[in-house]
């Protein structure tokens, strides 16, 4: 059996293939323990949203107990993307001290994601105000100026989003992984952006194009059988409806957050490449093509 070489400077094909090479071969483990930890997450946000949705007219309490689930489900989405997103980082802490493991429980992972919690929050807290408000505000400023141009303002948005989601990525990266300071992470990462960027950038545009069809399909699939039941059912709203919906909606959000691990494990390996030359005893040990 190969180790998976985590710390790797790679090129742009590498970025991919290796992606899908980690998910070979740690998949079994990895995903067991993904919806362990996320499920509960996934079937509360689930429930609350069918209730809302089918059966909140009919609740009493007005206003008020429409206030109440709506601040509970922002609290389970929230709580949940923390978890999403540290998950992957918590998994491969684990695996760079010993890539043989595949046997990592889920106990040692919520231990690991426990801890990185309040600096993924205060992370998000403060990206608000320092990357997303100016970033909403150059799109705006973009929109405007390229309005009669769609073609060029949908190219302009792409760029925009990739640098955007490949720039957070590694900062956050930096800062909880590293445990820098925020806005020391922000210039470290400029700097390594600067090594290699369309490599980077090139296999993240392509990652998150790959998990745009997958998102694609797994949600186009549940609205037609959504929609055909309906046809058949005449149209009528009822319990039947909103298992349905409960069901294919977490079919929905399952697809969401699995194919979003392959976008978010990519960036770890370009985070940890830039490590490479702490760690040159590991270079002989190849990543690609990892066989049982």
């Amino acid at each position: 059996m190969n180790d998976f070489v985590f710390y790797k400077k790679r090129k742009f094909g590498d970025l991919i293939s290796d992606t899908f090479t980690f998910f070979r071969k740690y998949a079994g483990n990895y995903f067991s323990n993904y919806l362990v930890i996320n499920g509960a997450a996934i079937v509360s946000a689930g429930i609350l949203f069918t209730v809302m949705v089918f059966f909140l007219p009919s609740l009493s309490g007005g206003i008020g107990t429409s206030l109440l689930l709506v601040l509970l489900m922002l609290v389970i989405v929230f709580f949940l993307f923390l978890f999403v997103f540290c998950f992957p980082i918590a998994y491969t802490e684990l695996l760079e001290k010993n890539p043989n493991r595949t046997d990592i429980a889920s106990q040692e992972l919520l231990e690991s994601i426990k801890k990185m919690m309040p600096r993924a929050f205060l992370f998000g807290f403060i990206s608000i105000f320092v990357i997303w408000i100016p970033y909403l505000l150059v799109s705006f400023g973009l929109a405007s100026i390229l309005g009669d141009a769609p073609f060029l303002l949908q190219l302009v948005s792409y760029f925009l989003s990739t640098l955007l989601f490949l720039f957070m990525q590694q900062t956050m990266l930096v800062y909880i992984k590293d445990r820098e300071g925020y806005f020391q992470a922000l210039g470290k990462v400029v700097n390594q952006l600067k090594e290699r960027f369309w490599d980077k950038f090139g296999a993240t545009f392509v990652m998150n194009f790959i998990c745009g069809l997958i998102i694609s399909v797994g949600a186009i699939i549940p609205i037609i059988v959504y929609f055909l039941t309906l046809a058949v059912s005449g149209f009528e709203p009822g319990l039947g409806t909103a298992i349905l919906v409960f069901v294919l909606l977490l079919i929905v959000v399952t697809v969401i957050f699995v194919s979003l691990n392959l976008s978010l494990f990519q960036q770890i390996l370009i985070h940890l490449g830039e490590k490479e030359d702490q760690h040159t005893d590991d270079i002989d040990l190849i990543g690609q093509n990892v066989e049982e």
